[in-house]
């Protein structure tokens, strides 16, 4: 499975900050498992200051929500930042993620960290279906448009 963590570069544009394909580890029999991604702090870290519209997502720091979505046929979203850290995969279909850096085809089993920054999606030619887990953020603090 192909994992895309998303940041923020130099010039505070969001981009893509790392791409691996997950490797699972066999710890027994018919039992494999791999981390894709972890935080060292509850709640997670600060959001980055986004430059597009917040969505208020509604959910407290450390709070979580899962949600199912689907996009249709080249449907699009408008570009947004969240106040929120998304831990989502794409159960079926094909989108692309539209990032400051450009457009991230993710397919079937690829996997993605949003980290609050500015992003948008564009369903693919079938549309797809995205499973979200969003913990809530801690607002950015007041310097950190100057990360």
């Amino acid at each position: 499975m192909r994992t895309l963590i998303t940041g923020v570069d130099a010039d505070g544009k969001s981009c893509v900050v790392s791409r691996d394909e997950l490797a699972l580890d066999q710890l027994a029999p018919g039992f494999a498992m791999g981390i894709p991604y972890t935080t060292a702090t509850s709640p997670p870290p600060q959001r980055p200051t986004g430059t597009a519209p917040l969505i208020d997502q509604g959910i407290d720091p450390g709070l979580v929500r899962w949600m199912v979505v689907e996009l249709g046929p080249d449907s699009e979203t408008p570009m947004h930042h969240t106040d929120t850290l998304d831990l989502q995969t794409v159960l079926s279909g094909s989108v692309d993620l539209m990032l400051g850096d450009g457009a991230h085809r993710l397919t079937q089993g690829d996997l993605v960290v949003l980290t609050g920054v500015d992003h948008a999606w564009r369903g693919g030619p079938d549309g797809c279906r995205l499973s979200a887990v969003l913990i809530g953020t801690p607002p950015p603090d007041a310097d950190a448009g100057s990360r």
